[in-house]
């Protein structure tokens, strides 16, 4: 069997990173506190990737730069993000072949300019404005580039592939049957997506049953105005008819697919990830959700124990059938990888998850499982510490607790 080449991104001191070290599995997970550098990493992977496709796009917007790396790093990171690079001390290697951000802020001449990576970012509500799509060019400069990117490709899949199409969710060619399910019911109830194009202006609603009208952007729940740009850009990924994946694209970055979301909303976006996995895409997360967590703790038990997609199957809660048997089977072929960005220290592989590790970031799966933790140690101290005390003692107190107030 061959064996299959791992890609590797390392970063030194390059803005709060001190040290990052990261080999991409099929499933990457990153977890950490705000600010300390996730994002900044994730979209160095992009430039990496995508360096002159990311020249392209802005010069076909007609934003140039003028050989300044400085404007170009502001105007792709977001604006003052230039001063992350410090040319006496920041490195960046890519399988092992070294780079700087100044370099990568000017295209290559090689004839490889097609898209590798897309990338959903954590602003992408930003991409709906009062349910309207924004293009590239509505955003200013110092606007991710991230953001404007994706939030033209979903404003270009509105405008172009949906346009004639009122409803956009759920669609019966749209995903498969045991995906829609979940987010039918803890994302968008009766409510079914639509596309308003009164005033001759489209603009995406919820058409409620028992309404006349289609329920504003701003009536929505937080949770919808965060999954809906996240679902068409999942649109995008998965096309119509038999087409199982946008053929240039080999990465997916996803930024917080948890937001706004119950824990029941966020197992629903877990199955589409699981999905873009089982369609061949390499899928990269950051997060601040246990949940995440959760799911790929127990898919690395299940594949170091034996487990089969039947038990797969029960965790997600799908019943057994033809696409959830596949969906299974993908899940545990594949690698599963977890790195915890932390504000003072390099970053650790936490990828085994083992609660019983000496690490503690691992242990505490990047502080993510600390509180609870906390919490259910400090309880079993009190329970051990009143049941040590006389029984005539804590009757006392008890009755003191029950007495009522006079």
């Amino acid at each position: 069997m061959a064996v299959r080449k791992s890609n590797r991104l390392s970063l030194q001191q390059v803005g709060p990173i001190k040290a990052a070290d990261v080999v991409f599995g099929d499933l990457t997970v990153i977890v950490g506190p705000q600010a300390t550098g996730k994002s900044i990493f994730l979209q160095t992977l992009k430039l990496v990737l995508d360096r002159d496709h990311i020249h392209d796009t802005f010069r076909r917007h007609s934003v140039s730069f003028n050989g300044d790396s400085g404007a170009f790093l502001g105007g792709y990171y977001g604006k003052g993000m230039a001063a992350a690079w410090n040319k006496d001390g920041s490195q960046l290697r890519w399988n092992g072949k070294q780079a700087t951000l100044p370099d990568l802020a000017r295209p290559s001449k090689g004839k490889q300019r097609q898209e590798k990576l897309f990338f959903i970012p954590a602003q992408r509500v930003m991409s709906l404005t009062r349910g309207m799509t924004q293009n590239f060019g509505q955003f200013d400069y110092g606007d991710p580039y991230t953001l404007r990117y994706f939030s033209d490709t979903v404003h270009d899949l509105l405008q172009n592939e949906f346009g004639a199409k009122g409803e956009l969710f759920p669609q019966p060619n749209r995903l498969n049957d045991t995906l829609r399910k979940p987010i039918t019911q803890h994302l968008y109830g009766t409510a079914k997506l639509a596309v308003d194009s009164k005033d001759f202006t489209k603009r995406l609603v919820l058409n409620v049953p028992g309404h006349k009208e289609g329920l504003p952007y701003t009536a929505w729940s937080a949770g919808q105005r965060e999954f809906t740009p996240l679902l068409l850009g999942l649109y995008w990924l998965c096309p119509a008819g038999g087409t199982s994946r946008r053929d240039e694209i080999e990465w997916v970055v996803i930024e917080e697919p948890e937001m706004g979301l119950h824990p029941q909303g966020i197992e629903a976006v877990l199955l589409l990830v699981l999905e873009l996995m089982k369609r061949g895409y390499k899928v990269v997360l950051s997060t601040h959700s246990p949940v995440v967590l959760d799911l790929v703790w127990a898919l690395q038990e299940f594949k170091q124990l034996g487990g089969t997609e039947s038990d797969v199957r029960r965790l997600l809660n799908l019943r057994a059938g033809g696409y959830a048997n596949e969906l299974g089977k993908a899940v545990l072929k594949k690698d599963l990888r977890v790195y915890f960005f932390s504000r003072d220290n390099e970053v650790k592989d936490i990828s085994r998850l083992s609660p019983l590790s000496d690490e503690t970031a691992e242990a505490e799966w990047g502080g993510l499982v600390g509180f609870a933790s906390r919490t259910g140690q400090v309880i079993a101290d009190v329970v051990n510490r009143t049941e040590s005390q006389p029984k005539a003692k804590r009757r006392n107190k008890a009755a003191k607790v029950e007495a009522p107030a006079q």
